[in-house]
This record gives structure tokens, C-alpha cells and sequence, in this order.
């Protein structure tokens, strides 16, 4: 549900990026399955991508590399669009890094208010110290399993529903609004 920042985002500035916004704002959950699958209880199930330092850094790279080689000919496979068109618009460029690494940051951020461990200042402040404010506002009795669940339901609701009204909006031209930011020629 990170996608409608990567959408603001590129409106609020035209110079960014969307689909380097778009895998930057998607990347740092990749390493949710992979902890999860290989530590199990041992890690926690957001860790380095969901650092500033790790961000900045691997996370960076890693959209950089996705966007570049993946996203073009996936949104042109699954989506029917131009290949040539997107290969173009991911074309690895110092305003694409750029629109990665703030698509990165921002899921970080998006994510703070609504988990009980923020790694995000990692290896400098211990994750489990930084308790996301929505969830001590709905730790019910200090519960804070419940209020890290209805944190989450509400920030996905909330961008749930702001996703709707993009799709909404875009419904001319939708996957090129959406997916590439620019109408069909």
C-alpha cells in the first residue's frame, strides 16, 4: 500500500521518477518473506532495508537495478505497454537513483507511525525503543499487539483508499497514468 506516496510523490515534483518511485517504494518489503522464511522469530521481520543507512544504500541499489532491468519488461508483459517507451523512462539516470532512493525513504516513513520496532536509525538507536505512535495511541491497556493491528488496518485503509481514487482518476489511460506517468501518445 506504499504505491500512492510514489504517486504523490511524482506529482508534487514532475522532474521525479514514477516507476523508480514505484520499486523504491515497494523494495525495502522484500525483506520481509526473506526473514521471515529464513529467521524466523531469530530476526525481526523488518530490519536492514527498513534502516536510513540500509535505504540509502543497498535499498537504493537494489530499486536502481529493478527498475532498470525489471520493471520494462514486466509493466510491458503484464500491462501491454510500449517496451521501448518504459525501457526509455527507466533508462538508468541520476534522477532516477533520485526518485529510487526517495521511494525507499518514504516507505520508511510511511512505515514508522504504524509498527512496535523501527529499525530506521539501526545500528545507532535499538529498533525496539522506536514504538510507532499510532501503535501506543491504539495499545488498548497497553497492548501493544492490538494497537500494532489497528494501526495497520488504518494505514492501509487509509492508503487502500487513496490507491481507489488514483485508479479512479486514471481510469482513462490507466496503466500508463499509473505505471509510467504519462498518457499514451
Amino acid at each position: 500500500m506504499h504505491y500512492p506516496i510514489a504517486w504523490g510523490l511524482s506529482k508534487l515534483d514532475k522532474r521525479l521518477n514514477l516507476p523508480g518511485l514505484i520499486v523504491g517504494s515497494f523494495i525495502p518489503d522484500i525483506e520481509v518473506p526473506i526473514l521471515i522464511i529464513f529467521f524466523n522469530g531469530v530476526l525481526p521481520d523488518h530490519f536492514i532495508l527498513h534502516s536510513l543507512i540500509g535505504a540509502l544504500t543497498i535499498g537504493t541499489i537494489i530499486s536502481t537495478l529493478v527498475t532498470v532491468m525489471l520493471y520494462p519488461i514486466l509493466t510491458s508483459w503484464f500491462f501491454r505497454l510500449d517496451k521501448v517507451k518504459i525501457k526509455e523512462l527507466c533508462r538508468l539516470t541520476p534522477i532516477l537513483v533520485l526518485s529510487c532512493m526517495l521511494g525507499n525513504v518514504f516507505h520508511i516513513l510511511l512505515d514508522i507511525p504504524m509498527h512496535p520496532f523501527n529499525p530506521v536509525l539501526w545500528p545507532f538507536v535499538d529498533p525496539y525503543s522506536i514504538v510507532g505512535i499510532l501503535v501506543l495511541v491504539f495499545a488498548v491497556d497497553g497492548n501493544i499487539s492490538l494497537g500494532f493491528l489497528i494501526a495497520n488496518i488504518l494505514i492501509n485503509a487509509i492508503m487502500g483508499l487513496f490507491t481507489l481514487a488514483i485508479l479512479i482518476k486514471s481510469r482513462r489511460n490507466l496503466w500508463e497514468q499509473t505505471l509510467i506517468g504519462k498518457k499514451s501518445s
